[in-house]
């Protein structure tokens, strides 16, 4: 064999070995750091950069031009998550209020504040270990979910958290943790009456602008204004403003 022969077989080889190498390397997961140590200022620097894995509870979802931006809490801290994908994708991640998720992204810092970048979203970038809520067996969806995939949820009895708005008698609006989505919700006579008479009910009146709540209905089209709604079956306070 002569030396040309030779010289492409090891390059072969060579070649091989390099594929191989990062095939492996690929199955390598990313060092775990503990929430609160990614989400202090000082963790984060030690941090910067670095491809990670942390984990925490979903306690806000919101969807932007240019992906969606998750909050995770855990033991007494919160962590902005940014799952960067431009494709309306970002509203189908099938993500609740209280899951308890582990996420795989590279340490950024922004506007001061930590947070972790997810390339996707799909895969392995978000892994879900439990939801807060599995007891119950209902998924609570978040305003921004609903807003970016109305017709999923047509016709059916769902449950939503966000923001108090404008409150009316018979109508108010739950938004999104930043307003850009509003989701009309109505309430009808007799679901207020029976709220007010009801000890385990809250009526209507009880709410003010800025309260955080989950609130279930049936999620209608109406034709005649050509909108979707949410009809009112009954809602409680995740945090109620004083």
């Amino acid at each position: 064999m002569d030396n040309i022969g030779k010289a492409v077989i090891v390059f072969s080889l060579l070649g091989v070995g390099i594929l191989y190498g990062l095939s492996l390397t690929s199955f390598v997961e990313p060092p775990y750091v503990p929430l609160e140590e990614v989400a202090c200022r000082a963790g984060a620097g030690d941090h910067e950069g670095e491809l990670i894995r942390t984990s925490g509870i979903i306690t806000s979802f919101s969807v932007t031009d240019y992906g969606a931006v998750i909050t995770l809490k855990g033991n007494k801290t919160e962590l902005l998550i940014f799952v960067d994908t431009s494709d309306k994708s970002a509203g189908k991640l099938n993500l609740s209020y209280g899951d308890v998720v582990e996420v795989e992204g590279r340490v950024k810092t922004y506007k001061g504040r930590p947070e972790l970048v997810v390339h996707g979203g799909h895969g392995n970038a978000i892994k879900k270990l439990s939801a807060e809520n599995e007891n119950e067996n209902e998924n609570i969806a978040f305003v921004s979910q609903i807003a970016m995939h109305p017709e999923d949820y047509k016709g059916e009895r769902v449950s939503v958290v966000g923001y108090a708005d404008n409150v009316y008698k018979h109508v108010f609006y739950l938004a999104d943790e930043h307003g850009k989505h509003l989701l009309r919700v109505t309430v009808e006579a007799e679901t207020e009456a029976r709220a007010k008479s009801d000890d385990d009910s809250i009526p209507i009146s009880a709410l003010q602008k800025g309260d955080k709540i989950i609130a279930e209905g049936v999620f209608r089209y109406d034709p005649g204004n050509m909108r979707y709604e949410l009809n009112l079956i009954h809602f409680f306070f995740l945090e109620k403003i004083l």
